[in-house]
């Protein structure tokens, strides 16, 4: 009975315990699904398709739609999001994010490398 005892009682130490352990994920991490990221330049533009459509015309042909992630300030995707404006930037693709101006690849931009106004 002492050992069925000793048992239930670092069970039940192990199970409490588990409540009290934090999970700490770096913010390089995120838990959305993206591919992996890539350097790439461009410059943002804005076309239309059955209406006006900002996009980001990357310098190796491909067309792309800019999402802001968290690390990315405001004002900062704001001047790469202007159209003009040419940057260097650090993006993953997404693939869960709806669009309905899509006539390109949907990216979510990591980080902002160079701006050039």
């Amino acid at each position: 009975m002492s050992t069925k005892r000793t048992m239930t009682m670092m069970l039940l130490l192990v199970i409490g315990a588990t409540g009290c352990v934090t999970v700490d994920i770096p913010e390089e991490v995120s838990l959305l699904p993206m591919g992996s990221s890539f350097v790439v330049s461009g410059t943002a533009a804005l076309i239309d398709h059955d209406g006006p459509c900002l996009v980001w015309v990357g310098d190796n042909g491909i067309t792309y739609h800019l999402f802001q992630h968290p690390r990315v300030d405001n004002e900062t995707f704001d001047r790469i999001t202007t159209p003009g404006v040419t940057s260097r930037l650090e993006i993953a693709t997404r693939d869960d994010i709806p669009l309905a101006c899509q006539v390109g690849t949907i990216v979510e931009v990591q980080d902002v490398l160079e701006i050039v106004e």
